[in-house]
């Protein structure tokens, strides 16, 4: 990982600014000084890639030059609030840049992404993608993947079977966690855009994620895991004050 970048924001007069959304915001005006005229981009799903959104939105030069494509239904509405129109993802063979957040971040790049349980969606963007640009606060950056719990996408049928076979290759990697099927604010089992269900996973720590990912996907009742491995090519991270910028090689 290497530190390229440092971006010091304008002092605010509000101290409450000074919060987990003003570090989000502070983030967000450095990535979109990446964004150029014509260019086709991806929007990604959560408060850090709703705070790039609004900031985009309000340059209508910049934001109805591009063609532009969206992780989730929620992020649709959200770009229709600034006239921002997301097409299809078919309608592209290639991204020029996607800006996504994520859960937790470690020091390789690695992610934990799907708290917003946008994760398919958002990982069929990145992998089309040329530039994968994930904004954070500096809450989310931490030394070992898995305070945050493991989303993992899963097809409605039988997932308690589905559940048993996922806890096995936690097992086998000496990883103990509890496994629940999310629920909505009502009760419900949460359904993704794609209709399916999702699981966490709290583990506290992911352990030999390279070796386990491919086993969890490999479940047939498992569409694909919160785990983004070698996927970014830079880190915004922001602060109080400033956002600081990491690359990677994909």
């Amino acid at each position: 990982m290497i530190e390229i970048l440092i971006y010091k924001c304008c002092s605010i007069s509000n101290k409450f600014l000074m919060t987990a959304q003003q570090k989000k915001i502070n983030a967000a005006q450095l990535v979109i000084k990446k964004i150029k005229p014509g260019m086709s981009i991806g929007l990604g799903t959560g408060s850090t890639a709703n705070e790039f959104i609004h900031i985009l939105g309000k340059d209508k030069n910049l934001s109805q030059s591009l063609k532009c494509t969206s992780s989730s239904n929620q992020t649709i509405e959200i770009a229709k609030n600034y006239s921002i129109e997301c097409l299809e993802l078919d309608q592209f063979d290639y991204l020029d840049i996607t800006i996504d957040g994520a859960d937790e971040i470690d020091k390789n790049g690695d992610m934990i992404k799907g708290g917003g349980g946008a994760l398919l969606r958002e990982k069929m963007l990145a992998k089309i993608s040329k530039e994968y640009f994930i904004i954070i606060d500096d809450s989310k950056s931490v030394k070992t993947l898995g305070n945050f719990p493991l989303p993992i996408e899963i097809i409605p049928f039988s997932p308690k079977s589905t559940i048993s076979q996922i806890d096995k290759v936690f097992k086998k990697y000496q990883m103990v966690s509890q496994i629940e099927i999310r629920v909505d604010a009502s009760g419900s089992n949460f359904i993704t855009d794609g209709g399916n269900f999702i699981v966490d996973c709290y583990c506290k720590k992911i352990l030999h994620s390279k070796e386990l990912n491919p086993e969890i996907e490999n479940i047939p009742s498992v569409i694909t895991t919160g785990l983004f491995l070698n996927m970014s090519s830079s880190v915004i991270i922001g602060y109080d004050q400033y956002a600081t910028e990491f690359n990677f090689d994909r």
